[in-house]
């Protein structure tokens, strides 16, 4: 029986302990969210500084840009109208060299045609002179070379004759003295 219905006192006593322990841990929570609350209260001052520091070191920055913008825009607006003219200068350019490379390569096609006529003018006659040359040169051969045939065949037949003439005249063998 006395496990089953338990002393007022001790329940009392229990209650109070679980209640001052639950104090206990809520005024440590408390001192936790507080030591947490200036931590975070520290870390936004930080942060609100550097960002002070970046807006001072950028904001000159975006000046300066935005200076170069307006620069970079006032001088292609003043630039456009000379851009324009210098591109119709450049197609009328363009078309003025196409022209003249067109007569250029006309007249190239007259004188290629020119020398290729005058170079088979020429090679025709170095042929025709070529082959006259070398007629010329067979007919003196032939023409020297019977009468020199002849001279030579009588030369030869002469010789004979005057051999047989002296062996005649003197005999050939041991002399009588």
């Amino acid at each position: 029986m006395n496990l089953q219905q338990p002393d007022l006192a001790t329940t009392n006593r229990l209650i109070m302990i679980f209640i001052g322990m639950i104090a206990v841990a809520a005024v440590a929570l408390a001192i936790a969210l507080i030591v947490v609350a200036m931590k975070a209260v520290g870390a936004v001052k930080a942060l609100t500084a550097t960002a002070e520091d970046m807006k001072a070191k950028v904001l000159p920055l975006l000046d300066v840009a935005t200076d170069i913008g307006k620069t970079g825009r006032e001088m292609l607006h003043d630039a456009a109208p000379k851009v324009k003219v210098i591109t119709t200068n450049l197609m009328e350019t363009s078309d003025a060299a196409r022209s003249a490379a067109k007569q250029v390569d006309a007249t190239i096609t007259d004188v290629n045609q020119r020398t290729q006529k005058q170079v088979a003018r020429v090679d025709g006659m170095v042929t025709a002179a070529l082959t006259t040359t070398a007629e010329v040169v067979e007919t003196v051969a032939n023409g020297i070379k019977g009468p020199v045939q002849r001279v030579a065949a009588m030369a030869g037949q002469a010789w004979y004759a005057a051999e047989g003439l002296l062996a005649r005249f003197w005999p050939r063998g041991p002399r009588a003295e």
